[in-house]
């Protein structure tokens, strides 16, 4: 196979004991949704291109982010004796996808750093004095890092800040409708949905050869990677936000993209 050069966290909301809990985050069997967004990015880098020196090229990427998410216990502070379990996301999956060897390459548990909600609506939101089943605009913001080595043993660190928008509310109760089991909802359920964002991203993007010249003291270009920046975006996948299961997501994606999922590592070796 054809060798590639490539270029955290508990949410929480500042409403006393209140864990942010998501639309269709659980199912019955206590599994938690696995979030989806289509991810694009584009840019600059300044790397060694087609014309054999370093110069400012293109760069683009376009795949998906997937969210690893875990089941939380929670001692329920009102009473001791109950604990409450709740979805909460760990990390991203990030998959790249590369034309040139019709691969989906996978970074595996890349750190979030930073991803909340607010807004005007949230206290009301949080303290149950909304109407429910009625959805509230609430806006979000997002810190995450790509962290990687490509073949050529450059450094890709790359950290993408975004801003976006989601929904909040309280969710309406519902009564059962089916012979064969009870598929009823309990209504005054606080939720906040997965955001979409879009922002800029910067850092290092593969090997930089050392063809270049610095006023800076004490400079070694041996040590400089390829600068790179640019903007992305990530939209939230409604449809494919629904399975629980890590396997499930990726093989619908290998669909989606005609495409094999590999890592980094099992490309390099090759």
């Amino acid at each position: 196979m054809k060798k590639l050069v490539m270029f955290t966290s508990a949410v929480t909301i500042a409403a006393s004991a209140f864990a942010w809990t998501f639309c269709g985050s659980t199912t019955e069997s206590g599994d938690c949704e696995i979030p989806v967004w289509d991810f694009k990015a584009s840019g600059k880098v300044a790397n060694e291109g087609s014309r054999g020196y370093k110069s400012i090229n293109k760069v683009a990427m376009k795949g998906v982010i997937v969210g690893n998410m875990e089941v939380m216990e929670v001692e329920d502070p009102e009473d001791p004796t109950v604990t409450n379990s709740f979805c909460c996301l760990e990390s991203f999956n990030v998959y790249i996808y590369e034309r040139s060897i019709n691969a989906l390459i996978k970074f595996e548990d890349q750190e979030v750093e930073v991803l909340t909600a607010f807004g005007k609506y949230l206290n009301d939101i949080v303290n149950l004095n909304t109407r429910s089943g009625r959805g509230y605009t609430l806006e979000s913001d997002v810190l995450w890092t790509m962290e990687e080595t490509d073949c050529l043993g450059g450094a890709i660190e790359l950290q993408f800040v975004g801003f976006g928008k989601t929904k909040g509310g309280v969710t309406a109760s519902s009564p059962n409708t089916s012979d064969c089991g009870d598929n009823s909802v309990e209504g005054c359920q606080v939720r906040v949905d997965w955001p979409s964002w879009n922002g800029w991203f910067t850092g290092w993007y593969g090997d930089a050869i050392c063809d270049l010249t610095s006023p800076m003291c004490e400079f070694d270009c041996t040590l400089v990677e390829a600068v790179a920046g640019g903007v992305w975006s990530a939209k939230l996948n409604k449809k494919r936000s629904t399975m629980t299961s890590v396997s499930a997501v990726e093989s619908v994606m290998e669909g989606a993209f005609r495409a094999a999922i590999v890592t980094l590592d099992e490309l390099c070796a090759d």
